[in-house]
């Protein structure tokens, strides 16, 4: 029997995680109660223009996830839409799904050309998880230094049209690019040891900025905290909100990732970061205060140490000083975005 998932207008994350977190609640109840629902993709309440990047990126990401647990090429209800089409082509979106064999397109897939679009963005994938032991501190940092190196050239490579001088000052774009690549390699190491799952990539250039978002269909923060810590029992009962701002205020003085967050709010960028149902947005003030907390473990136990959570609609206001949101449903993994401006 198949289950019709409508996937939304894929506007933004928020927006998919309306969408799916109830009906992804009901597809695995049908499991867990025998019923094995066939999930079909509808996607024919998105429009060809407005698709976010991030979302577009996190629903690879799911689609990976729920692929491998049905063990077969999840059907695709779609609107022959050729330019569409070819931006998803030209972008890698279209590449990644036959890579990994996620969708069944019913025939409503052809007919564009590939190459006429304006490469703003870009989505690949890291799938290399680490074959190391994990109790072992020093073969952990050999791995990770090794690795985030290897994959911040890769970046580097992948986005050197993104870079071009004529979008913005020389000077800039050589910061720019440094604190980019070494933020998302460090974010893409974690995916594959800490959320122990491919790393999803997604890069986009606007006029303002250029924003990144890494999304993993992993085991979350609290979980990754409790088996990548020897104080494990410390984290028994965290919450998404405690993981994520432990997470962020570990290894203050070594690259990881309250450095990247640091590099990024230095340029007057942003960072957003979602575990499950919680997410957080870093912005200069609300980072800031985050950094002041006097001793990082009162967190545990204290979900409004940094105030009370938002719930519903986000304004402007709250948007350009950083919050704490929790949402009504959640979508298994992490995803973290973060946007770095052209000017200061």
């Amino acid at each position: 029997m198949e289950k019709i998932i409508n996937v939304g207008p894929l506007k933004s994350f928020g927006s998919l995680t309306f969408y799916l977190g109830s009906q992804l609640d009901e597809l695995r109840e049908s499991y867990i109660k025998g019923e094995r629902l066939v999930p079909v993709w509808d996607l024919r309440n998105i429009s060809p223009y407005g698709v976010s990047m991030s979302a577009l990126t996190a629903f690879l990401s799911i689609s990976k996830r729920i692929r491998d647990f049905i063990g077969q090429p999840i059907k695709v209800l779609i609107h022959w839409q050729p330019d569409f089409q070819e931006f998803l082509a030209d972008i890698g979106f279209l590449h990644i799904a036959n890579e990994f064999d996620l969708y069944d397109w019913q025939d409503m897939l052809g007919g564009y050309n590939t190459g006429s679009t304006n490469p703003k963005t870009k989505i690949f994938f890291y799938s290399n998880l680490p074959d190391i032991d994990k109790s072992d501190i020093e073969e952990v940092i050999l791995w990770k230094d090794t690795k985030r190196q290897e994959i911040k050239h890769s970046i580097k490579f992948r986005l050197s049209n993104l870079f071009e001088s004529k979008y913005f000052k020389e000077r800039w774009s050589k910061n720019l690019e440094s604190i980019l690549t070494i933020t998302a390699a460090e974010l893409v190491v974690n995916s594959l040891l800490h959320g122990n799952d491919i790393a999803f990539v997604g890069v986009q250039r606007s006029r303002t900025g250029i924003t990144t978002v890494i999304c993993d269909s992993g085991i979350g923060f609290p979980k990754s905290m409790m088996f990548n810590n020897k104080n494990a029992k410390h984290f028994k009962n965290i919450t998404h909100f405690q993981a994520l701002v432990l997470a962020s205020l570990q290894s203050k003085n070594k690259i990881g990732l309250y450095r990247a967050i640091d590099d990024v709010i230095s340029t007057n960028g942003y960072v957003i970061m979602s575990s499950f149902n919680t997410e957080i947005r870093w912005e200069n003030k609300f980072w800031t205060l985050a950094k002041n907390i006097e001793n990082k473990f009162n967190v545990l136990g204290d979900d409004n140490i940094l105030g009370e959570p938002i719930t519903g609609f986000v304004d402007m206001g709250r948007i350009v000083e950083g919050y704490h949101k929790i949402f009504d449903k959640s979508l298994v993994g992490s995803r973290i975005t973060f946007e770095i401006p052209f000017k200061r």
